[in-house]
């Protein structure tokens, strides 16, 4: 799944939660599975965010 796919995932989850879309049986199911995608969103940002800063720090010096 790629980060792109897992937020547009997560924004139609919390839509329907918010909405109350759910029902009361489905909830926390939904809610695990936000959990879930919000971690994955949350590790593939600070893999891109060290991949940067490792970047940043190869270019030559000034």
């Amino acid at each position: 799944m790629t980060y792109q796919e897992a937020y547009e995932k997560l924004t139609v989850l919390v839509e329907e939660i918010e909405n109350e879309e759910i029902a009361l049986d489905e909830l926390p199911a939904k809610i695990r599975q936000a959990g879930e995608l919000i971690t994955f969103c949350q590790d593939r940002l600070r893999l891109v965010e060290t991949d940067y800063q490792e970047s940043i720090e190869r270019l030559p010096k000034r």
